[in-house]
């Protein structure tokens, strides 16, 4: 039996980080979750996940201390990313392309089917 992909949430909100991975287990993901940007480079440091899918503004380091660090590291550089921020028509996906950004959701309109789609395309 083939093994679940899995996908690292980081997010401070925790009442959209459960509805999120609860989305994710629900479309046959593996989701784990870190609540800041600390926990989620530990998390990183502690198994390498299939995509991961991060909020811009963290307690701690933000996204884009996160997006510096994570390509800093050979193993993490081809990390498939999608960001899922409540400030997306702030965050161009064409200049965060290059840190492996491959999809950048608005938070306040997204539908829950939204982030699936997205980290079925960033796996492909």
């Amino acid at each position: 039996m083939k093994r679940p992909h899995t996908i690292l949430l980081i997010e401070d909100d925790p009442w959209f980080a459960e509805q999120q991975l609860r989305t994710l287990a629900e479309a046959g993901f593996s989701a784990k979750h870190a609540s800041d940007g600390l926990a989620g480079i530990e998390m990183l440091d502690d198994e390498l996940p299939d995509a991961l899918v991060l909020d811009i503004f963290l307690p701690g380091p933000n996204a884009l201390v996160l997006l510096h660090e994570i390509q800093s590291y050979s193993d993490l550089a081809k990390l498939p990313i999608i960001i899922c921020s409540g400030s997306a028509s702030d965050v161009p996906l064409k200049s965060l392309a290059p840190y492996g950004v491959v999809s950048v959701l608005d938070k306040e309109t997204m539908q829950p089917g939204e982030l699936v789609g997205a980290v079925r395309k960033a796996l492909l």
